[in-house]
């Protein structure tokens, strides 16, 4: 893993930065106290796997390796720029040089800042206006467009799709983390540094004891002190076919969606809307306006029926309260709608008055005549 690796190299400068410090010279001194920053360095970097644990910012640490990957192809392609016109400003500006180990960092120190805004290199120029200073701004004009437009916003697109790919299983990749570390100190010694030296003395203690003598007992303790991380699963036959009835769910649908995915990458033809000329429009128009005035005309009919139905109703209601009693009822003659039109068949202000002779119940008969008149005119006219 890369933090085993990285406390190999970390605890194998430190020993080296040890060693130097004690030996009598000068430049060891200078070279033990590089490898001491260095190691201290590394050791503050090997404190971020503390955060693994933490929900929010244990998938950030994922998202930094996955970004930290990319970034090295990107730096291949942008030392490439960086050497070929770092080149060409120093040749420019300096001539011709003794051959040494500092022109290196010259060169990477002109194209590599600049990429941040530090446009100095003109300045230091002395022959700014003659031919070699106009082939230098042009140079800087040009490298400039491409690192500084081009590559950096290539970079951060490339992170930010690192970034959404990533965020969207937060969740997911938190719990990968948390079991990796449980399983990473469930197979470490009890005993922290520097008493580990006890635990791995007691392991070799154990060993050589086994070796000796063979002992069930004594393979248990070495076992359990050896294979901490090993776990068992137990299930019956019932999680088993949910476990395989799961199994072939998800790879259906994974099946499905990848031959959906195959048909849509198949397909090259664009769908566009075909262009019509004007009569094309003006017809379409006139032929939804045609079917509009045929749903309407319908409308009409079934509200036509409707009413018709209720008069006859109201015909029915008119003719039982006749028949229960009533005198003098002023009513309307029957008006119904024509199949066609909207006309009445007779006058509807033409009314007559209907008197209806009937046998009166004991209970209404014993009333007064007005009473009644009133109790029947108040029925219809709430009818």
């Amino acid at each position: 893993a890369f933090w085993n690796k990285l406390d190999v190299l970390a605890i194998l400068l430190f020993y080296v930065g040890f060693t130097l410090r004690f030996l009598p010279s000068g430049e060891c001194f200078c070279a033990a106290r590089i490898a001491l920053s260095v190691d201290l360095t590394l050791w503050f970097i090997r404190s971020l796997d503390i955060f693994a644990a933490i929900r929010r910012l244990g998938p950030k640490l994922v998202m930094i390796g996955e970004m930290v990957n990319d970034l090295k192809s990107f730096m291949l392609m942008l030392t490439v720029f960086i050497l070929g016109f770092g080149v060409c400003f120093h040749s420019l500006i300096y001539g011709t040089k003794v051959l040494s180990w500092h022109i290196p960092r010259d060169i990477i120190n002109l194209a590599y800042w600049q990429m941040f805004g530090e446009l100095n290199s003109l300045e230091l120029f002395e022959k700014n206006y003659h031919a070699n200073g106009y082939a230098l701004f042009i140079l800087l004009v040009v490298y400039m467009t491409i690192v500084s437009v081009l590559l950096v916003n290539l970079l951060i697109a490339m992170l930010s799709y690192i970034f959404d790919r990533l965020h969207t299983n937060t969740d997911q990749i938190w719990k990968f983390q948390r079991y990796e570390l449980i399983c990473e100190y469930l197979s470490r010694p009890s005993l922290p540094p520097p008493l580990i030296l006890l635990s791995l003395v007691w392991r070799l203690v154990l060993y050589t004891l086994l070796r000796c003598c063979r002992s069930h007992h004594l393979q248990e303790i070495y076992d359990q002190q050896t294979r901490q991380n090993t776990y068992k699963l137990k299930y019956n036959e019932n999680c088993a076919s949910v476990i395989e009835k799961a199994e072939d769910t998800y790879a259906d649908d994974y099946f499905n969606h990848s031959k959906l995915s195959e048909q849509l990458s198949g397909e090259h033809e664009i769908d566009e809307e075909p262009i019509n000329s004007p009569q094309e429009v003006v017809l379409k128009k006139i032929q939804i306006l045609e079917s509009q005035v045929r749903v309407i005309h319908e409308q009409v009919k079934a509200t036509r029926d409707e009413q018709n139905q209720m008069l006859n109703y109201l015909d029915c209601i008119m003719e039982a309260i006749k028949t229960i009693g009533g005198t003098y009822i002023r009513m309307p003659k029957q008006r119904h709608l024509g199949a066609d039109d909207s006309t009445p068949v007779s006058n509807p202000s033409s009314l007559q008055l209907h008197t209806t002779t009937a046998t009166f119940d004991s209970t209404i008969s014993s009333q007064p005549p007005l009473l009644f008149q009133l109790y029947s005119k108040s029925v219809y006219e709430t009818f």
